[in-house]
């Protein structure tokens, strides 16, 4: 009897446990990184340059900017297991394991990061679940700890995303500038109350988002405080890391408007013509003025119509008299040289008479 009872509680147990990294699952479908709740194992921090008592989480590793004793100080990485701390689960968001690190009496400016595969401008959206621990009196809420907020050290969290995929180059160095940093959270602002109404230092959720660069992506946690009070730490768990889409599906939209300015640009044509076409239209004209003066000058001729009087040289027909002086010939062809000189002289004297008589008809006509 006594053995089954202890086979069900063990079987429960163990149920406990692998049900654990499966809600992580559940809470965080498709999450990209490798051992999210950090349930995986752990290993020697002093294998990526941490100080030797340090333990770090199974494909996490260590950052740092170091500085002395006081400020700055190196810090140790520890790998929190709920069934062996007094205060149980407290410490741990979900599961059994949470990931910490901490510094005494002094600040630092640390986390830890991982590097993952992702296809190239998907938006990555990382979060993690952070308790902060901090102040320089410990404080109790019966067995729980409790942060000293009279004299906190002002402990500031983020999470981040490299969104090149860069690392740094070893412990020491600080991740790259090209870091995109959650809103951080202080430690005033992780003060919360249990189901009894009891103060409890309460686990946040921090998120960032930003659009992949490259082929990787690496995702940061950063811890730092203000002040080098007795206790610093903070306390990580369940981290979720996913891609969407890309966000081309939104200039979609704003590709659909340039169809539009095509469209403008069609009534550009019509409207070139038709400038073309009044120009050319107001020079046909204005040239056209121009043949006018022409035409002035083409009345100049009517005159000439006037000089049409010339035939009153029509006196020309006046040789028609000399018919008869022609015919006068004949009748002095016998007769001597001066009746010819006569002849003529007479003839001539003949034609001027008529043609004076003509002319003074033609005026008395005119003056009637």
């Amino acid at each position: 009897m006594h053995l089954v009872r202890h086979y069900v509680l063990a079987l429960a147990f163990l149920l406990v446990l692998l049900a654990a990294p499966l809600s992580v699952l559940a809470d965080c479908p498709g999450n990209l990184l490798v051992n999210p709740g950090f349930e995986d194992g752990k290993y020697k921090g002093e294998q990526v340059g941490t100080s030797l008592s340090s333990w770090l989480s199974v494909n996490w590793l260590p950052w740092a900017i170091l500085g002395d004793q006081q400020i700055n100080r190196e810090i140790e990485f520890f790998v929190v297991d709920s069934q062996i701390l007094q205060e149980g689960t407290y410490r741990v968001h979900q599961g059994r394991y949470a990931q910490k690190f901490f510094s005494a009496y002094s600040t630092h400016h640390a986390g830890f990061y991982q590097r993952v595969p992702v296809t190239p401008g998907v938006r990555v959206t990382f979060s993690i679940w952070v308790q902060i621990a901090t102040g320089q009196v410990e404080q109790w809420n019966g067995i729980l700890p409790l942060s000293d907020l009279n004299e906190p050290g002002n402990y500031r969290v983020w999470a981040g995303i490299d969104p090149y995929g860069d690392t740094p180059p070893g412990f020491g160095a600080p991740p790259s500038a090209n870091t995109v940093w959650s809103a951080p959270v202080i430690d005033r602002e992780t003060r919360m109350l249990d189901d009894q109404g009891h103060p409890i230092d309460g686990w946040v959720k921090l998120t960032v988002s930003t659009i992949a660069q490259s082929n990787y992506v690496t995702v940061f946690t950063k811890g730092q405080p203000e002040f080098p009070v007795k206790n610093n730490s903070s306390f990580w768990d369940d981290a979720c890391l996913v891609a969407s889409a890309p966000p081309t599906a939104t200039p979609a939209p704003t590709n659909t408007p340039s169809p539009t300015p095509e469209a403008t640009s069609t009534p550009l044509p019509s409207a070139t013509p038709t400038a073309t076409a009044t120009p050319t239209a107001t020079a046909t004209p204005t040239a056209s003025p121009t043949p006018s003066p022409t035409e002035t000058a083409t009345a100049t001729p009517t005159p000439l119509p006037t000089e049409t009087l010339a035939p009153t040289a029509t006196p020309e027909p006046t040789a028609t008299p000399l018919p008869p002086v022609e015919e006068v010939e004949p009748a002095a062809t016998g007769g001597s040289d001066l009746a010819l000189y006569l002849a003529g002289g007479g003839a001539a004297l003949i034609a001027f008479a008529g043609g004076w008589l003509l002319r003074g008809r033609r005026r008395g006509r005119a003056d009637r």
